[in-house]
């Protein structure tokens, strides 16, 4: 009799250990794989400065370099298209060209080392010289990127 009890024990036991098991595995999937960024951002046009922006951002994990140098603004989505893109270590630089609307075109260039990184837009819009500045900090936050600049 005690060999049953011992028996139930035992399959009470590892019925346990799989669900806790199977709950483990479903949080690691569950987990954020994104960082929060806190961007600050400043521009500049003919006579006038617009007083620094901050906002925090998700950005895919390992993804910084990618996601902080893609155009980005009103109008700068899928009808933008990068060329002569250079990535040399930790700088990455481009010139870019938007159509529709409001046509845009311009040079990125980006400096990401460890959790910092500063990102200088210079662009050409209706007919005016227009320069946009990041200065950007990982906060070492997760979070789960959906929409994001870089998330695919």
């Amino acid at each position: 009799m005690r060999n049953i009890n011992q028996a139930r024990v035992w399959g009470a036991a590892s019925a346990c250990l799989a669900i806790l098991g199977a709950q483990l595995v479903a949080l690691a999937d569950d987990a954020p794989a994104g960082e929060t960024w806190q961007v600050t951002m400043s521009m500049q046009m003919a006579g006038m400065t617009m007083p620094p922006r901050t906002m925090q951002v998700c950005i895919p994990k390992g993804r910084a370099q990618e996601s902080l140098s893609k155009p980005q603004g009103p109008g700068m989505g899928d009808n933008c298209s990068i060329q002569d893109a250079s990535h040399d270590g930790s700088h990455y630089s481009a010139k870019f060209m938007c159509t529709g609307k409001q046509a845009v075109q311009g040079t990125v260039d980006t400096v990401v080392e460890g959790g910092h990184a500063k990102t200088t837009m210079t662009m050409q819009v209706n007919g005016q010289t227009m320069t946009m500045i990041n200065d950007s900090q990982n906060t070492g936050t997760a979070c789960t990127p959906k929409s994001m600049p870089g998330a695919k």
